[in-house]
């Protein structure tokens, strides 16, 4: 008798939870326990793993399935410890798999813990899958594979267009991109049912599909590097109706124009790229170009005048004069939209 045993991490839910599925038919799980932490650390929930993955069942396997494990270890040495317990002492003929889904923002800086974790599934037999979610530009390839696999028939120029507005083309590394296969995989569904025995089209798409692109706070500092007024203000709107904290947007803005003096007037000195990146401390010299590139858009007047009204607005939404949203659309308005 072996261990059924599985970690699956990543940032594509729909992604994780098809994997997970799968495994559950693989090992003929009947039922199945799932076992969320309610806090960090949560040796409770470690514990619970423990028993229910050792639980044996009449009719098949007994799955239990520990969600967010690197949660429920936290901080603690102690509970971290308790999580690799888990995985090197369970008991022959358990059924366990350990769900870690991860922010987009972070998918790329894995936790040491993950690797430790990853190597103890490893050791004791068990498989480790990641599930990245689609990156920018990969979204229509993967509708298109899913439909393929699902029986579904879309028209290229259709696929391209439901990922767009879902927000396969957002390029802004703070977006999270952890639901977007699961909103392609609905959305299809509910296309194929309006389009029958026909393959998808454009127009079913455009009827039916809501655009969903994620905002991004980003793409409001990207678009003021590139002095496109519209598409700041466009990118304002979304972050806000999203549910952005304006004062968040607020110090994005200032932190980006601060750059933007500071980088100006680096440039007008002839210093070197890698030598502005270390004094803005952003990224690399290939950053340090496009932010000099963007610093040459502006008069050195305007990005003070536009520091000013961001702290201007600041002080207007901390005193209750203006609420955060006005205050965004008026300096957007004075500094940007109007500015020639």
């Amino acid at each position: 008798m072996s261990t059924s045993l599985l970690l699956l991490h990543g940032d594509d839910g729909f992604g994780l939870d098809t994997a997970l599925a799968e495994f559950a038919g693989e090992i003929d799980a009947t039922d199945r326990a799932e076992i969320i932490p309610e806090r960090t650390p949560d040796e409770a929930a470690i514990d619970r793993a423990r028993l229910e993955s050792g639980t044996v069942s009449m009719f098949g396997a007994h799955l239990a399935v520990l969600r967010q494990p690197l949660k429920a270890a936290g901080r603690s040495t102690a509970a971290a410890d308790r999580l690799l317990a888990l995985v090197t002492d369970l008991p022959e003929g358990s059924a366990l798999a350990l769900v870690e889904e991860r922010p987009s923002r972070d998918i790329g800086k894995p936790p040491a813990l993950l690797k430790r974790l990853a190597d103890a599934v490893r050791e004791r037999g068990g498989r480790v899958e990641e599930h990245g979610a689609p990156r920018r530009g990969d979204l229509r390839g993967w509708i298109t594979a899913h439909a393929a696999r699902t029986g579904i028939k879309i028209e290229v120029r259709a696929a391209h267009i439901l990922a767009e507005r879902i927000g396969g083309a957002i390029w802004e590394t703070d977006i999270e991109r952890g639901e977007m296969t699961r909103i392609a995989d609905s959305e299809l569904r509910k296309l194929a049912t309006y389009a029958g025995e026909r393959p998808i089209g454009v127009e079913d798409v455009e009827a039916l599909t809501a655009d969903t692109r994620p905002a991004s706070v980003f793409a409001i500092t990207n678009a003021v590097d590139r002095r496109e007024p519209a598409a700041a203000a466009e990118a304002l709107r979304r972050a806000l109706a999203e549910g952005q904290p304006g004062l968040r947007i607020l110090a994005s803005l200032a932190g980006r124009v601060s750059d933007l003096i500071v980088v100006r007037d680096l440039a007008s000195r002839k210093t070197p790229p890698n030598e502005i990146a270390k004094r803005v401390a952003r990224g690399n010299a290939r950053v340090a170009e496009r932010l000099v590139d963007a610093a040459k858009r502006y008069r050195g007047e305007e990005l003070e005048a536009m520091l000013i009204g961001l702290f201007e607005a600041d002080l207007a939404i901390k005193a209750n004069v203006m609420d955060e949203e006005p205050a965004l659309a008026a300096w957007l308005g004075e500094h940007l939209l109007a500015s020639r």
